[in-house]
């Protein structure tokens, strides 16, 4: 592993799926990355979720200020990752939790400069794509509710809902000229099987965002038996539950 980015990419998920962001953190700042094909943002999104991680950690410990510094630095990546974020890429979560971390400091004004930042994000840039709805947009709806923009969250999850049926029902297909898919095996991927969990799990989202507790929690058991190591998925069940 010592000599493979890839390895050295999984070791650190895998340190983060097990709530080792630490670990993940340290390992991905010990070596300078060089970008690989198929592998682009693998690196970058590691790097994101381990300070997320600890930033959620903190504010959940009462250290809002650690907290804010480590969903800082998640925006802004360091050199050696050789990765930086894509223009069009959503960062509502980012900004929706350093609304949050401002709002434990009891600087509002702070707080609501990060929530508009979320909530006017719509579009998101992924797998080498530009998309009308992801998961992000489940954070920009509920920084629109922390505004008190009730009307445009329910329109928001309304839309998210109404997106993962209508993919649901889509005959998947892979673009030939996108290389960058998070698989290892790029072929070997059973389309059918990644298109129906990102539904069920935008579904999820929608639903929990509606407050329909009971079929959110159905929807996200469905995408965890399916794929054990979806971490937006195990994420959002333990924010439930909190």
């Amino acid at each position: 592993m010592a000599s493979r980015d890839d390895l050295s990419v999984e070791m650190a998920s895998l340190y983060n799926h097990v709530g080792r962001p630490n670990e993940a953190l340290a390992l991905l700042m010990s070596r300078s990355f060089q970008p690989w094909e198929g592998g682009e943002g693998l690196v970058l999104g590691e790097y994101v979720r381990a300070q997320m991680l600890l930033g959620r950690a903190a504010l959940a410990a009462g250290d809002a200020q650690k907290a804010i510094s480590h969903f800082e630095a998640a925006d802004h990546p360091p050199r050696s990752l050789s990765e930086g974020r894509h223009l069009l890429a959503n960062s509502s979560n980012l900004e929706f939790w350093l609304g949050e971390a401002w709002l434990a400091t009891g600087d509002l004004t702070r707080a609501a400069f990060h929530w508009k930042r979320a909530a006017r994000q719509r579009v998101d840039f992924q797998q080498m794509q530009v998309r009308s709805v992801s998961e992000m947009m489940y954070w920009s709806a509920l920084a629109l509710r922390r505004l008190s923009r009730s009307e445009e969250a329910d329109s928001l999850f309304a839309q998210i809902l109404s997106y993962a049926a209508a993919l649901a029902k889509e005959t998947p297909k892979i673009d030939y000229f996108a290389t960058s898919l998070p698989a290892m095996l790029l072929f070997e991927e059973d389309l059918q099987r990644r298109q129906h969990i990102t539904a069920t799990f935008l579904r999820a989202q929608a639903l929990l965002g509606q407050g329909r507790i009971t079929a959110a929690r159905a929807a996200l058991a469905e995408v965890l038996n399916l794929d054990r190591s979806h971490s937006d998925a195990h994420e959002l069940f333990a924010d439930e539950a909190s």
